[in-house]
């Protein structure tokens, strides 16, 4: 009996979903009693050893094939894909989020949180991207469309062009020819990995979706509900997948799934010329999942066109730096912003402004959730005359809110009690 009532604990037990803030239901479109789902998807990368291949050459001294003698598994340590997926009844968005977004705060790109920070850490980093409660995480190895599309019995897919690559130590010899067609197991994934455009990850991730609505098509097609293949599914699943979803919920969805409508959609990234590496605004982002989505963004307040002179005298090594970093990633430029150290001041922190920047003071100091003072003259820093000051007094708190508090993008992003010392 107790081994019964444990197994019906594992089988039942669920995360506890974080609650939607007012400004996150009217992005999302959300009644009040509408129930969401949200998860973030991964397939990790392959995992194998370029420098263990050996070049082979032909008569005429160039390379013509390479051997490979290294190990391959489908558990790698990156991310291949990213994608934010929401459930809100029958409806299904998919957000693919570029392999190559760039974290400032990490210093690396998004698919390699699952290496630094685990499948919790890559979670919590969705979440502050999208500015979204992220509940669910679910990271499969990419060999799972192979099984799935399997135990569906194919896909009919349209291949858009012709796919030929091999990459002997990645274990790959795709070789698709363009046309509708139907696709196993194995020529899915194949489809799927297939990145030798010009477009490269982009493209890669637009035949995700593709093989996501081809897939979602043969459940329709087949009526999942109504034949003995829901517990293959199911099996195949749970086999292939790290999660933190119980495994009732997955049995929940799955009946689900010949109902289901899909969207999908890539985040918008910022591309810099010259570098392969993205960023995203704050504002865009908001702005499309408010359209992606049927909701409403909120309007954005430009910050005033001055330079801001944070003095951190705080005591706390680092805290003026830090401060500026968030500013950066909230979207003031960086160009407005200087940091000095001084001593430290018990006074307390506050936003000091001259006479001729005084309405300009109102946006920090909403920002900032700190009072403001008036004086008649502030230094130059570097050359540059500073219209606004920030003073970190010893009440200063730490920058970093919690991630649900920074995921909402409220107005106010820096909370006062007074941080610990």
């Amino acid at each position: 009996m107790a081994l019964a009532g444990l197994t019906g604990y594992w089988l039942d037990r669920d995360v506890e979903r974080s609650e939607l803030t007012e400004v996150q239901r009217e992005i999302l479109g959300l009644d009040e009693g509408a129930r969401h789902l949200s998860f973030v998807v991964a397939g990790r990368d392959r995992l194998y050893y370029p420098e263990m291949s050996t070049p082979v050459y032909g008569a005429d001294g160039q390379i013509v094939a390479w051997n490979y003698r290294g190990p391959r598994s489908a558990d790698g340590t990156n991310t291949d894909t990213i994608l934010y997926v929401s459930i809100v009844d029958d409806d299904v968005t998919l957000i693919a989020i570029p392999r190559d977004l760039y974290l400032d705060a990490w210093q690396t790109r998004i698919n390699a949180m699952y290496y630094y920070q685990g499948a919790e850490g890559l979670r919590r980093t969705v979440s502050e991207v999208l500015g979204l409660p992220v509940d669910y995480h679910v990271i499969v190895n990419l060999d799972i469309f192979k099984n799935v599309v399997d135990a569906l019995g194919g896909v009919e897919v349209n291949v858009p062009y012709r796919m030929r690559y091999v990459d002997v130590a990645g274990g790959l010899d795709i070789d698709l020819f363009p046309g509708p067609q139907v696709l196993d197991g194995q020529r899915a994934a194949d489809f799927v990995r297939f990145r030798e455009t010009v477009r490269g990850d982009y493209d890669r991730i637009d035949r995700v979706k593709t093989l996501a609505y081809a897939m979602l098509q043969r459940v329709r097609d087949l009526n999942v509900r109504a034949v003995t293949l829901l517990p293959e599914l199911i099996e195949t699943v749970l086999a292939d997948v790290e999660t933190n979803a119980s495994p009732a919920l997955v049995r929940e969805l799955l009946p689900r799934l010949a109902r289901l409508q899909l969207q999908a959609a890539t985040l918008p990234t910022i591309e810099h010329e010259g570098s392969s590496l993205l960023h995203t605004d704050a504002r865009e982002v908001e702005a499309f999942l408010a359209s992606t989505f049927g909701g409403t963004a909120r309007d954005w307040t430009e910050p005033p066109d001055v330079v801001l002179q944070v003095v951190d005298r705080s005591g706390r090594d680092g805290l003026g730096e830090a401060y500026v970093e968030r500013l950066v990633a909230m979207g003031i430029p960086e160009a407005q912003l200087v940091t000095t150290t001084a001593s430290p001041d018990p006074a307390g922190s506050r936003l000091i402004a001259v006479a001729d920047h005084w309405s300009d003071a109102d946006y920090y100091a909403e920002l900032l959730g700190v009072g403001k003072q008036q004086i008649d003259r502030l230094p130059f820093v570097a050359g540059r005359a500073v219209g606004l000051q920030l003073v970190l007094g010893q009440d200063a708190p730490d920058p970093t809110p919690p991630p649900e508090r920074l995921a909402s993008l409220e107005v106010v992003a820096f909370s006062y009690p007074p941080a610990a010392p």
